[in-house]
């Protein structure tokens, strides 16, 4: 039997996953895709529900730059910015993600539940409790609805790719790279200026 690097399988995993989805996937096709035997999907990954969730968190590892234990302690601003820095890292690296994000929002089957079951959560909860610490450190304003908030700015931080073929076709695709790059630092900071506390008048 042929050796093929886990990696191997991975990709051709992500790349058939965000192509045609979980259910209209094979084991034998993403075996034949990574040029190896369908057993070595056993092997490595056990069934392809596993193959799917470690494809599936190959293409958000970047998070785990975010997701570090001393976020609490750092400046609520800060804490978003950084969010916002490791969404464009996702992105720029795995470009398929967001047709397996979309898929799993369309089709959230039993068999392929990865968002709201892996990440989504402890996303949600760090950026919830990052906002409301901000209200009380007087930094962001006191009304400000933390949930509504959450979702602007996830938003925020993924709207430039879930649109990326309409405004490419628009404006053109030159200089894409330095394009998200400001995307991201102006979008960011127009949402904390957004938040902000303002002194009274």
């Amino acid at each position: 039997m042929e050796h093929i690097p886990k990696e191997a399988l991975l990709q051709a995993a992500v790349e058939l996953f965000g192509e045609y989805g979980y259910n209209k996937v094979s084991i034998r096709q993403i075996a034949d895709k990574a040029h190896t035997n369908s057993a070595m999907i056993s092997y490595y990954f056990g069934s392809k529900h596993q193959l799917y969730e470690a494809a599936f968190m190959s293409q958000i590892s970047a998070l785990k730059e975010f997701i570090v234990p001393d976020l609490a302690v750092l400046d609520p601003r800060d804490v978003i910015r950084r969010y916002a820095a490791a969404m464009e890292k996702i992105h720029a690296e795995n470009p398929l993600l967001l047709n397996i994000i979309c898929r799993e929002l369309s089709d959230p089957a039993e068999q392929h539940n990865m968002l709201p079951e892996k990440i989504g959560p402890q996303l949600y909860r760090i950026l919830s409790e990052t906002l409301t610490r901000g209200i009380s450190q007087g930094l962001f304003r006191e009304e400000l609805a933390v949930r509504p908030a959450v979702i602007l700015l996830v938003g925020v931080a993924n709207f430039y790719y879930l649109t990326h073929n309409i405004h490419s076709q628009i404006i053109g695709p030159e200089k894409e790279t330095e394009q998200e790059d400001t995307y991201m630092k102006q979008a960011v900071e127009i949402f904390l200026t957004g938040i902000e506390r303002r002194p009274h008048p």
